[in-house]
């Protein structure tokens, strides 16, 4: 498969507050490349968090606060790159629009809800490239927590990201 390059920026455009912890650190244990290789972003409770990649949703469960956990809490998205290439999965959110369901296409910057006030309040963003596209492609874990937290000191940023389709890590230029 040839590599393919994805335009990424912060999932926030204020409400930073530090990072806490990325892929396979803390409680970002496998089997799952959504846990495994999850970003804790942290930010104020309310901070309006935006995608980071322009996609489509996958899979999507709204925010049923009676139903959160600890551990496990707010609305879940999954997306995928329009190549079904590449996916991103976002959780520990509320508000989420009334319009955002499976098969919504998402824009690099468009809002998917705000930060809930559990603490730490914090986003859990993880990344993944699909070798092969989804669905049915094999699924790499991708560690960009770096690129996110310096992302995060100026949300005017907009990076490129290359993905090389072999499992490798991806460059950012």
């Amino acid at each position: 498969m040839a590599a393919f390059t994805i335009s990424m920026t912060g999932p926030f455009f204020s409400g930073f507050t530090s990072g806490f912890g990325g892929p396979k650190s803390g409680g970002h244990q496998g089997p799952h490349w959504y846990i495994q290789y999850g970003m804790d972003l942290g930010a104020v409770a309310g901070t309006e968090v935006c995608a980071a990649f322009e996609g489509h949703v996958t899979k999507f469960k709204k925010h049923t606060p009676s139903s959160d956990t600890s551990k496990v809490y707010g609305a879940q998205i999954f997306m995928r790159s329009p190549n079904e290439m590449m996916g991103g999965f976002y959780t520990h959110i509320t508000n989420t629009p009334e319009d955002l369901d499976v098969g919504s296409t998402v824009r690099i910057g468009d809002t998917l809800g705000t930060v809930i006030g559990h603490k730490p309040a914090h986003l859990h963003l993880a990344l993944v490239e699909i070798i092969g596209g989804g669905p049915g492609g094999k699924y790499v874990g991708v560690n960009l927590y770096s690129l996110f937290l310096d992302m995060a000191k100026d949300t005017s940023q907009v990076k490129s990201v290359t993905f090389n389709q072999d499992g490798s890590p991806p460059s950012v230029a």
